[in-house]
């Protein structure tokens, strides 16, 4: 298609007889009147494919979409874990396990005598004082960590 008949096509589409200008090239160039006159009769054929305002989808279309949708998804590694049977016996045998493990933990613990101990605290004045200066201060907590002896209640 020429430059002056491609510039001015949608006037041309548009309009039934066409411009002067337009009409000489037209008579003289077989190829841009066949094309112009394709472009009309395709023009023609979608102006006739219009819907009506009114027309809606049947009922359920939306969901038969959106489940075609799905279907056509890549499916990931995870989805082995997550969907299906396999995931539930998954989080069960899991929930499982970390009911064996804390049962078995607490049970330790009690025995070893660790859970229920009260914690160490100082109840009574250390031997050595914690005065003086910032290195004395050190040395002075040092001495009372390393001898600390734990004292039955009387």
């Amino acid at each position: 298609m020429h430059g002056p008949i491609r510039d001015r096509l949608e006037e041309l589409l548009d309009t039934t007889p066409p411009p002067s200008d337009a009409n000489s090239h037209l008579a003289s160039c077989t190829d841009c009147r066949d094309m112009l006159t394709t472009m009309k009769e395709h023009t023609a054929l979608l102006r006739g494919l219009r819907a009506p305002e009114e027309l809606e989808p049947a009922p359920g279309f939306y969901a038969r979409v959106m489940q075609r949708i799905e279907e056509g998804g890549v499916a990931s590694i995870w989805s082995v874990f997550t969907e299906g049977p396999f995931g539930k016996w998954l989080v069960y045998a899991s929930l499982a396990v970390a009911l064996v493990l804390g049962t078995w933990v607490i049970g330790v613990e009690r025995e070893d005598g660790h859970l229920g101990q009260e914690p160490l605290v100082a109840h009574e004045a250390s031997d050595i004082p914690v005065t003086g200066d910032q290195a004395n201060q050190r040395d002075a907590v040092l001495v009372n960590f390393a001898s600390y002896q734990q004292r039955t209640p009387q």
